[in-house]
């Protein structure tokens, strides 16, 4: 089925990917609403509205379940119909730190702004857009780090790791209903969020892209069946590194002696 796209909902969009995509959907004629736990993400809405965007603003706490649930509702009655949904609300959390030295409450933050968020969102939307009957795509900000892991991110990797599985689970639950799932798995990005950060010991991954590209990206996949969303330009090598090392440990049959 093909894809209409009139109306967008962005989470996380108030500064970085989540602004970046809200902007290019507005820019493009959407209907979109940009939501964010923080206040800023009134004015940028208001800036876009400025240049005669069709933009609204919500603020919400996207770990909190009702909170999740009333923008689901507030995105139906504004915008009338959800063509695209991006789950990419998310924090960094901390980075150079072992595991062992991560204070719990700072993990399970990360946890729940960069998983917990993303299946609250997933929840709310998924039935009503199956319930509306219309062809839709779901977008998923996981990272590079869902693949690639360096020393001093097991917060921020391991909550990735796991949107990464959501999204594959969303994709098999879904297929053949007429929304679409894709994962975006940016690697470093010119975002206030990594500003100043060193790359992670064994990470990799030291070119970096804009938002605005990423949020290119996004634009140019929707309505497509590409899964998987590779922003960056080393992304080929990092991951033929990383499953090179997997097929290293995968346990192969010895040769028949006919062989």
């Amino acid at each position: 089925m093909d894809l209409q796209i009139r109306t967008a909902v962005v989470t996380g969009a108030a500064s970085g990917i989540g602004l970046a995509l809200g902007a290019r959907f507005a820019r493009a004629g959407l209907g979109v609403l940009m939501a964010d736990i923080d206040e800023a993400v009134h004015r940028r809405a208001s800036e876009l509205a400025a240049q005669g965007a069709r933009v609204t603003a919500v603020t919400a706490d996207l770990t909190d379940p009702h909170a999740v649930d009333r923008l689901a509702d507030t995105a139906f009655d504004r915008l009338g119909g959800i063509d695209v949904v991006c789950n990419n609300a998310g924090v960094l959390g901390p980075v150079g730190q072992p595991l062992w030295e991560v204070p719990l409450e700072r993990m399970r933050q990360v946890f729940e702004a960069n998983h917990w968020a993303h299946v609250l969102v997933a929840r709310a939307f998924v039935p009503r857009l199956l319930e509306r009957g219309r062809p839709a795509h779901l977008i998923h900000t996981a990272s590079m780090s869902a693949f690639v892991v360096g020393a001093g991110s097991a917060a921020y990797a391991a909550s990735k790791h796991a949107d990464l599985a959501v999204a594959r689970s969303l994709r098999a639950d879904l297929r053949g209903t007429g929304i679409r799932v894709s994962v975006l798995c940016p690697g470093r990005v010119d975002t206030p969020m990594v500003q100043g950060l060193a790359v992670p010991r064994g990470a990799g991954g030291d070119t970096s892209v804009s938002a605005e590209d990423v949020a290119g990206l996004v634009w140019e996949a929707l309505g497509s069946d590409r899964f998987y969303l590779f922003s960056n330009p080393d992304a080929p090598q990092r991951l033929r590194a990383q499953f090179d090392e997997v097929w290293r440990h995968v346990p192969l049959p010895s040769p028949s002696p006919e062989e």
